[in-house]
């Protein structure tokens, strides 16, 4: 039996050894809070197969395990090294973001006349406005690369997007998934262009585009699946986005707007432009030493955020039990199994849920009455109001 006990875990070890090269080689870092939580269980499982190892091991020369000196010794070293790796890998899948994805959308050159109608620009003002545009997809694609978010696209259009094309291009934005199969943890979207006054996208044709109609489209796409979605808005009037969104109860959503002050002494300031706010905040959040501060008198772009009333409950998708049973049929024994549901049943105890709940409930009173200055999204760059 020994020696059979030896062979199954020598290979358990060989093949999670292999599998964690193979990730190391084949696995983006976009993936690596799901294997993180992998290796948590799986840490778990070894420390459970070395404890029981070690017990039959010593008994084939010892009837009297526990005044055995080895196996007591084995015993202390092993479980709190064990234990060690486990909490670090636990605490590193809670630290990291999870997987996320962006998509921009830039019209420079259409605006509102009178009656509603995007309206092409007078030609000698369509040159600076290009620049201007350009400016804003550097920076939006700078801040994808820094905070490590998959680029689904950039769309730059000088002639504004029909509803059909910008229904096309969100839907398929909003149902991309990881190359693993699961859906991202994070969705980031941004706009900058011209709105109605009551926060409507202007597209060509005069057609608009309401929040109402985006979230229907992503209710359809996310489905029961936990996922967030925050929309940055680099336009004249987000704010009543920013109002509606939080009364939103059933998704996590969080809307990051931009408030351009209407009366300013031109000759003491430069009237404030579309793409002041996303120079400005995109700095802030991938420049450590900026010194950039929203709360500053005078400011003609301010910033303003909103959050949905259950975007304080989110967490990040961890493997399920299936996912972990799945994963380790497909590389390990099949004699370790039992240790598989052992696991889960260890791991799925909730013995704090009354705390858990009314945490909770403090956590969404804070966000609903004191809206913080600063709030982390936990994917390392911020919301921030004025």
């Amino acid at each position: 039996m020994c020696k059979s006990l030896r062979y199954c875990f020598s290979h358990c070890l060989y093949l999670a050894m292999t599998r964690l090269e193979e990730v190391n080689r084949e696995v983006n870092m976009h993936s690596s809070v799901r294997y993180l939580g992998y290796l948590a269980r799986i840490n778990l499982l070894v420390a459970i197969c070395l404890g029981l190892y070690v017990r039959w091991e010593k008994t084939a020369n010892s009837l009297i395990l526990p005044t055995n000196g080895i196996f007591l010794s084995m015993f202390l070293i092993v479980l709190p090294l064990e234990s060690m790796a486990h909490g670090l890998f636990h605490e590193l899948g809670n630290c990291l973001g999870g997987t996320s994805v962006g998509y921009a959308i830039v019209i420079p050159t259409n605006f509102c006349s009178p009656d509603g109608q995007p309206t092409l620009l007078p030609p000698e003002h369509v040159q600076e406005l290009n620049l201007r545009s350009t400016g804003m997809l550097n920076a939006i694609q700078r801040f994808f690369a820094y905070h490590m978010i998959e680029t689904y696209g950039c769309d730059y259009s000088t002639s504004g997007l029909s509803f059909d094309t910008l229904h096309s291009k969100l839907k398929a934005f909003l149902e991309l998934r990881t190359v693993d199969g699961p859906r991202h943890d994070t969705y980031v979207l941004y706009y900058s262009g011209h709105t109605h006054g009551t926060g409507e996208w202007a597209l060509a044709g005069g057609d608009i585009l309401r929040l109402d109609t985006l979230l229907e489209w992503w209710r359809e796409k996310n489905g029961s699946f936990c996922s967030r979605l925050i929309i940055i808005l680099d336009s004249e009037n987000s704010t009543p986005w920013v109002k509606e969104v939080r009364k939103i109860n059933d998704q996590y959503i969080a809307v990051q707007g931009a408030e351009m002050t209407k009366t300013i002494d031109i000759e003491e300031a430069d009237p404030p432009q579309l793409g002041d706010f996303t120079k400005d905040w995109v700095e802030y959040n991938c420049n450590s030493t900026n010194n950039i501060c929203w709360t500053e008198k005078g400011r003609t772009v301010k910033a303003v955020y909103g959050v949905s009333k259950r975007w304080s409950d989110y967490t990040l998708h961890l493997p399920t039990g299936s996912d972990v049973a799945k994963h380790w049929m497909l590389y390990f024994p099949r004699i370790t199994y039992p240790l598989v549901h052992l696991a889960n049943w260890l791991c799925g105890l909730n013995l704090f849920w009354i705390c858990k709940t009314c945490f909770r409930c403090l956590k969404r009173l804070k966000m609903s009455w004191f809206l913080p200055t600063v709030l982390d999204t936990g994917q390392g760059f911020k919301l921030v109001k004025s």
